[in-house]
C-alpha cells in the first residue's frame, strides 16, 4: 500500500534563470540545514580583468573568510571564470541571507574596483543566486562530480574530457 503524501512536495530549487518563469516567481527559496545545497552566482561582466580566473586567490579568499565567520561548509568550489559554482552546508538557516550578501557585495566590489561610498549604476550579477537543496547521498556525489567537472573546464579542459576524468579516475564513495 503506498503511503499517503500529506504536505505538497514543494521545489527543491530557486533562483537564477529560473526566475524568469512565472514557475520561478512564486514560493520563496529553500534552505535546508540537514542538507546540502548547490549554489551557483554568474556574472557576464567576469571577463578579461575581471574574471574570477584572474583572481583566484582573492574570490577564494572571500569566500573562505565569510563561510568561516557565518559557519557555512564549503565542500566543493569550482572557479569557472564567469561564474562560480558552490556545493556549501549551512549550519544555521538564518545566516544564508548574511553569507550570500557579504560573499557577492565583495566579491563586486572587488572585481569592479568600487567602493562602498560611490554610487554604482552598472549591475555585476546577472541573475539572483540559484540555488539547488540536494537530498539524499546518490545528489550529494552528483553535485560534487559535476562541480569537479566544473573546475577542470575552469582550469582549461573540454567538457567532455573533464567528464571522462571524474568518471574514471574522481573520487568514488568518499563525501
Amino acid at each position: 500500500m503506498k503511503q499517503l503524501k500529506l504536505l505538497k512536495a514543494g521545489k527543491n530549487f530557486y533562483g537564477g534563470t529560473f526566475r524568469n518563469k512565472r514557475k520561478g516567481r512564486q514560493g520563496s527559496r529553500p534552505l535546508a540545514v540537514k542538507h546540502s545545497m548547490h549554489l551557483v552566482l554568474r556574472s557576464s561582466q567576469a571577463k578579461g580583468d575581471k574574471s574570477f580566473l584572474k583572481h583566484r586567490k582573492k574570490v577564494r579568499g572571500i569566500i573562505d573568510r565569510f563561510a568561516k565567520k557565518y559557519g557555512v561548509k564549503i565542500h566543493t568550489l569550482a572557479n569557472v571564470g564567469n561564474h562560480l559554482h558552490l556545493h556549501i552546508q549551512l549550519a544555521n538557516r538564518f545566516t544564508y541571507k548574511a553569507f550570500i550578501r557579504a560573499v557577492t557585495g565583495t566579491i563586486a566590489l572587488v572585481m569592479t574596483g568600487a567602493s562602498k561610498l560611490k554610487k554604482n549604476k552598472t549591475k555585476f550579477w546577472d541573475y539572483r543566486p540559484f540555488t539547488r537543496v540536494v537530498i539524499g547521498y546518490r545528489a550529494f556525489l552528483g553535485v560534487r562530480d559535476y562541480v569537479l567537472v566544473n573546475q577542470l573546464e575552469g582550469q582549461g579542459h573540454d567538457r567532455d574530457y573533464a567528464d571522462i576524468i571524474i568518471r574514471e579516475f574522481g573520487p568514488r564513495s568518499s563525501a
